[in-house]
């Protein structure tokens, strides 16, 4: 099997697997080496077999928070957390507040969706190269295609990288989660927040005209500079936006999210 193959079975079988799932399953399924896993995983998806299998089983839970009534411990269970106490640890670790906090306060779970695999980043021996972190939000596309004419406020976080860099991919994590809380907040419910790449947002709203998506845009860049912290590190947070309209008649997905990720500058810098 090439490199692509075996992304898309390791991807597969984690969702289709999230409760019981290890990165030495995961490796048994591929029929690879996990060493050898990992290493893929981190030269292409720029995360650890772990850490991409943690990120996505808290995902999925944050999602039943907000949508059903069962408890933080049978959440847990259900995750393949041994109590809620380990779960609460690993959920602090990425959303900055507790499960119970979570559920009372917030409406917007899908912090890591699952990632895309980069056909297009394939060589002619399988060797994957070259590959910027993408999410997969297929599912949301009809809800998309019903906004047609409506404007997309593009965000992207900045120095995201020197974040990670300078304190910790934990600290990324944090500045990401605020981000997203950030524009929840001035997200109503005719709105769609969406996170599209590791950097990159994008909030469908209902807005025919320009302006009334600049007003939105603005409220939320007014949080910029205001900082977050992260263990002993304090640090200040802030995204560059841009617009785009979603176009009428038949859209193409792959040109859709490439014109997502090509419009988070024209307005900030």
């Amino acid at each position: 099997m090439n490199s692509f193959e075996v992304l898309s079975i390791a991807l597969c079988y984690i969702e289709e697997n999230l409760s019981s799932v290890t990165p030495k399953l995961c490796a048994e399924k591929c029929c690879y080496s996990l060493s050898n896993l990992q290493k893929m995983f981190r030269r292409v998806l720029h995360i650890g077999v772990s850490d991409y299998i943690s990120r996505r089983k808290l995902t999925c839970a944050s999602k039943e928070l907000i949508e059903t009534r069962e408890s933080v411990t049978d959440i847990a269970l259900k995750y393949g957390y041994n109590s809620p106490e380990v779960f609460t640890r690993a959920f602090v670790r990425l959303w900055n507040i507790t499960p119970s906090e979570f559920r009372g306060e917030r409406c917007f779970s899908k912090i890591f969706p699952r990632l895309t695999v980069p056909i297009d980043a394939v060589d002619g021996e399988g060797v994957v190269f070259m590959y910027s972190q993408k999410f997969d939000v297929s599912e949301l596309y009809d809800f998309i295609q019903s906004r047609n004419g409506k404007y997309v406020i593009c965000f992207d976080i900045c120095k995201l990288m020197e974040i990670n860099d300078k304190y910790s991919h934990k600290a990324g994590d944090v500045a990401i989660a605020e981000c997203l809380h950030r524009i929840e907040a001035e997200t109503d419910g005719d709105m769609l927040p969406m996170r599209i790449g590791g950097d990159e947002f994008v909030l469908i709203t209902n807005c025919d005209n320009e302006e009334g998506a600049k007003q939105i845009a603005e409220k939320i860049s007014s949080y910029n500079g205001e900082t977050v912290k992260c263990g002993e590190h304090e640090f200040p947070v802030s995204m560059r936006w841009g617009l785009t309209v979603i176009p009428k008649g038949n859209l193409s997905y792959q040109k859709l999210f490439a014109d997502f990720a090509k419009s988070c500058r024209p307005y900030t810098d």
